[in-house]
């Protein structure tokens, strides 16, 4: 398995898990099977970063790129999460109608109804919701997070039975690295702010031991399954993908240059594609010649 077969797993299911959150709602059945269609999109993109980062000749070109595909998705992204975040304002507006509204609960009904619900009944309103920052800000902390876990691993070098203390200092500092990337993710409302870090750290450190990198991203599988134990199940459909990887890139670069820059293109582009075609109304309709 090479990193162009890994890539192109990773962009087919990366655009059906969209799909999904786009244009279906989360009561769809058909919602539900893009989503776990989906599910190895994750640990795939955290692999390769984590392998990008060993490989790449200059890491902080490799960031940047990153980071400004992350801004051009995001023009697309937050619309995306404001159309959604409009329509569930509605839908729980309809909901306090629906159960007597201001005739019932009076003028500061619509707080103490919204105070009634179960977290189950809140969850049926937000789910459908993405969050504010797309995943790749999420993998731009992580690119940050490895250049430090990097600086560590060669501050200390390797761990020693009779070293007790620098072997506990380094899986401080190391660990202290991964929770703080987890904070900034978390705090800063990015998709995927726990799984992703760990997922990435796993790759790192166990770059060189494969079965051990397995069982990491299994228990970060279960960390991104958890309430949802079927996500899980196509969560590890990744796993034997990664264990089969050869370390080969899977073309020349120097004959297709053109691959890595379609590669990291296809994010916004897909996002664009698909955000217009389901808001097509709302983003052109106002145009006097769409109405011609």
């Amino acid at each position: 398995m090479t990193s162009l077969a890994l890539k192109i797993v990773l962009i087919v299911t990366m655009a059906a898990d969209h799909v999904a959150v786009i244009f279906l709602s989360p009561s769809s059945p058909w919602y539900e099977w893009l989503r776990i269609i989906g599910r190895p999109a994750l640990p795939i993109a955290c692999f390769l970063l984590a392998e990008g980062f060993v490989k790449t000749a200059s890491r902080g070109k490799y960031t940047l790129r990153l980071f400004v595909t992350a801004l051009i998705g995001e023009l697309f992204w937050i619309f995306l999460w404001l159309q959604q975040s409009i329509a569930a304002d509605k839908a729980v507006r309809a909901a306090y109608e629906a159960a007597g509204g201001d005739a019932i609960w009076r003028e500061d009904g619509y707080q103490t109804w919204a105070n009634t619900l179960t977290s189950a009944e809140k969850a049926q309103f937000t789910n459908g919701i993405v969050p504010p920052l797309n995943v790749l800000f999420t993998l731009t902390v992580c690119m940050l997070m490895l250049l430090l876990m990097d600086r560590l691993q060669k501050r200390y070098g390797d761990m020693l039975p009779n070293q007790v203390i620098k072997n506990l200092g380094y899986m401080l500092c190391m660990c202290s690295t991964i929770i703080l990337a987890v904070i900034i993710c978390a705090v800063a409302q990015m998709d995927y702010p726990l799984v992703a870090p760990l997922t990435v750290a796993g790759c790192f450190i166990f770059r060189n031991e494969r079965k051990s990198m397995m069982v990491a991203l299994g228990l970060a599988g279960v960390l991104a399954g958890l309430g949802a134990p079927i996500y899980m199940l196509a969560w590890m459909i990744a796993l034997p993908l990664l264990y089969r990887y050869n370390g080969k890139l899977g073309y020349d670069k120097s004959e297709r240059p053109w691959l890595r820059t379609l590669f990291y293109a296809f994010y916004p582009l897909h996002l664009a594609i698909l955000v217009e075609a389901r808001y097509f109304d709302l983003i052109f309709g106002s145009f006097s010649w769409f109405g011609k």
